[in-house]
């Protein structure tokens, strides 16, 4: 045990040393920016007067040092300044757009992991079989097809040819629970096609190596029953790997779907990047690769230690073998 909270406070560590690093990224985002990055959000023919008292405003007169301990500290209390094309403080942008996302990506993820792991065992248990090559070649397709496609394919079958579904547009779930879902079929639907096919064949792999392992032969040797054998023992350690691909979608629940809130016309981080880069909209753009690396560090971290509560192995040597 004292050896998994040596590997749990290292990760506390390096996941502080990341941020730090991030942060770090993040403010060099306007100082990488060729030119002078105020002109280019208030526009060339902003009045030098209006320039410079904003450039003031930003401490981007101040030493690069001083400017990165400002934002940093502001950063870590939630105040990312005032967007200057939208004239709205930034933190409130953040506090509207997060949830939106979430309440996409999160159901989204459920899905992809539920259906991800179902399919993966089935597919593993009747390996061979008609339902493991149809399934197979599916997720595969899954992989492949362009997520817009799919979206422009479901608009206009469920909502022009049939009208069961809106074609576009976000109702929050705590405004209108019945207007969220049919609004958020078809996003939720595109948004998990990706990370379903990857867990569903990531699952289905793991499972045909774990069966074949010398334990699982001395469990049925033991006599213990074939559910039990495949269920109890063999999905469980099939599923560790699984812990690290859901830990690379993290990165979707604020960051969002690019795609699929730009053809459902959703305003969610996602399209928020997308419009502020387009706007040289600086202050944003930092603000959400701030936040989105945050929430991806700590994210890692959380299924970091919840390896230790899967796999006993690493509560015994303290990740070492990782």
């Amino acid at each position: 045990m004292n050896s998994y909270i040596t590997f749990i406070v290292k990760k506390v560590l390096l996941s502080i040393v990341t941020v730090f690093a991030i942060s770090i990224f993040a403010f060099l985002i306007m100082q990488m920016t060729p030119g002078d990055p105020v002109r280019a959000m208030l526009g060339a023919e902003a009045d030098e007067a209006i320039v410079e008292a904003t450039r003031t405003e930003l401490n981007l007169d101040k030493p690069l040092v001083v400017q990165y301990t400002l934002w940093l500290r502001n950063a870590l209390r939630g105040d990312f300044g005032t967007s200057l094309v939208l004239n709205q403080d930034i933190g409130e942008i953040l506090a509207t757009r997060i949830p939106v996302t979430l309440s996409l990506t999160i159901p989204a993820l459920i899905i992809s992991l539920v259906l991800g792991i179902l399919i993966g065992v089935l597919c593993a248990v009747h390996r061979g079989s008609a339902l493991d090559q149809i399934m197979t070649v599916l997720m595969t397709t899954m992989n492949g097809i362009p997520v817009f496609w799919i979206g422009i394919m479901m608009m206009y079958f469920f909502g022009v040819k049939l009208g069961w579904l809106p074609l576009m547009g976000y109702t929050s779930p705590f405004e209108d629970f019945g207007q969220y879902v049919a609004k958020a079929v078809m996003p939720v639907t595109i948004m998990a096609f990706g990370p379903l096919s990857s867990i569903a064949r990531q699952v289905r792999t793991n499972m045909l190596e774990v069966i074949n392992q010398d334990y699982i032969r001395t469990a049925r040797a033991n006599g213990l029953s074939e559910s039990s054998v495949k269920y109890k023992h063999a999905l469980k350690n099939s599923l560790i790997p699984v812990i690290t691909l859901i830990a690379l979608q993290v990165r979707s629940l604020v960051g969002g779907s690019l795609l699929g809130e730009q053809v459902f016309s959703i305003a969610g981080m996602g399209r928020l990047i997308m419009v502020s880069v387009m706007n040289k909209d600086y202050l944003v753009v930092q603000a959400t690769v701030f936040v989105i690396s945050l929430f991806v560090v700590v994210c890692n971290l959380i299924l970091d230690i919840s390896y230790g509560l899967v796999d006993p192995r690493i509560r015994l040597t303290g990740g070492k073998g990782r």
